[in-house]
């Protein structure tokens, strides 16, 4: 029986599906199988993956159903003890499975384990590191709700606990894979991060991210699912209203990055609505959510999305207008600590002055000052 099962869903991926079941094959790691699970294809996918003589691939073809069910019945079909996920357009890194397998076995009360990856364009170009740990050293429930903090190939997860919560929601998607975390927190499942890049992310125009309509409604039946629960509030320790908030500051954010303007103004109202402390203290949350999406890959240029927000806001909102060049410093500011965190000095100075050009006040942050000041010191 194998130590590992890796799952990968595919559909119409027929060009790509090579490299993925490739990066597999290819770990320093052997005692897995891969389950491959054909959601339908009309391309040539059942060719493809007859062209690999190995006996560890496994193929299934079903109806097309959703990609959460085809994840689903990947591991219905699979024996391992430890459960992972790959997209057909992406591949792993050659130490995925031998570096998650180590951390799950030395940690018996662990049950899942999460690393880093890369998204990258379809040249190779890297688009953006994500290590999660760097911004949630300790990760809590509120944070599997609203930040990006695993992907299905960063996963390695004892099978026990995906049975407990059932599998995948795919009634959800695309958000089946956030609710997935967010069941897997709330009953316990202790995860611990390994602190390397796993696999590569491909971005194209076909992510299923990229799609806001179909994002939207997904994020938002799934916060129907979990509040329905009348005990969630306390356990989140925020409200209902205070969630929705949070889940619409992002959608607006999303939308102003695509330049679709007026779902946009919607979107950013009702999340003012649902928490309109979020303009107090001359807005400063709103600024810091609003900088921290700034650099967001799915947002654009940093600057065009800053001033895009604030040249187009709700007539609601029109007073925050007065706020953009403070909005404009703060997002220069979290991309001196975004350089910060990769080492990049150079950048560390060249964010950090445009920030106090912006807003001579932003030196008040002694955070940044301090980054600013090793910056400059680096250079003298």
């Amino acid at each position: 029986m194998p130590l590992v099962s890796v799952i990968i869903p595919t559909y119409n991926r027929a060009k790509l599906l090579s490299e993925a079941i490739e990066s597999v094959l290819n770990q320093t790691f052997g005692d897995f199988e891969l389950i491959i699970v054909d959601d339908g294809s009309t391309d040539d996918t059942a060719v493809v993956v007859a062209g690999y003589q190995d006996r560890r691939i496994q193929y299934h073809r079903q109806e097309k159903l959703e990609r959460g069910a085809a994840r689903n019945q990947g591991v219905a079909l699979s024996r391992g003890e430890f459960i992972t996920f790959l997209d057909d357009d992406d591949w792993y890194l050659p130490r995925k499975l031998e570096v998650q397998v180590q951390a799950l076995q030395t940690q018996p009360d662990v049950g899942m384990v999460i690393s880093g990856w890369d998204r990258v364009l379809e040249s190779g170009e890297l688009v953006r590191a994500e290590r999660p740990w760097q911004h949630h050293p300790q990760p809590v429930l509120q944070d599997w709700l609203f930040a990006a903090m695993a992907h299905v190939a960063a996963v390695l997860m004892k099978r026990p606990w995906f049975d407990q919560v059932g599998g995948f929601n795919h009634d959800l998607a695309p958000a089946e894979d956030t609710y997935l975390w967010f069941r897997l927190a709330q009953v316990g499942c202790r995860i611990a991060w390994v602190k390397e890049p796993v696999f590569r992310q491909r971005m194209h125009g076909n992510n299923s991210v990229r799609n806001l309509t179909h994002v939207k409604d997904g994020k938002t039946a799934m916060l129907k699912t979990i509040f329905a629960d009348p005990h969630v509030s306390s356990t989140l320790g925020m409200s209902k209203e205070t969630a929705y908030s949070r889940v619409y500051m992002g959608f607006a954010c999303l939308a102003y990055g695509a330049d679709a303007i007026q779902e946009a103004k919607s979107d950013l109202s009702y999340a003012v609505k649902m928490d309109p402390s979020l303009t107090a203290n001359n807005a400063d949350r709103l600024l810091e959510i609003i900088a921290a999406y700034a650099w967001n890959h799915l947002t654009g240029d940093s600057m065009t999305f800053t001033n895009r927000v604030f040249l187009n806001l709700p007539d609601e909102l029109a007073f925050l207008q007065r706020l953009r060049r403070q909005a404009v410093a703060r997002t220069w500011i979290v991309g001196a600590f975004r350089a910060y965190q990769n080492k990049d000095m150079a950048k560390v100075r060249e964010n950090g002055m445009k920030a106090v050009v912006s807003a001579p006040s932003s030196l008040l942050n002694r955070g940044f000052a301090s980054i600013l000041l090793q910056s400059l010191k680096a250079f003298a």
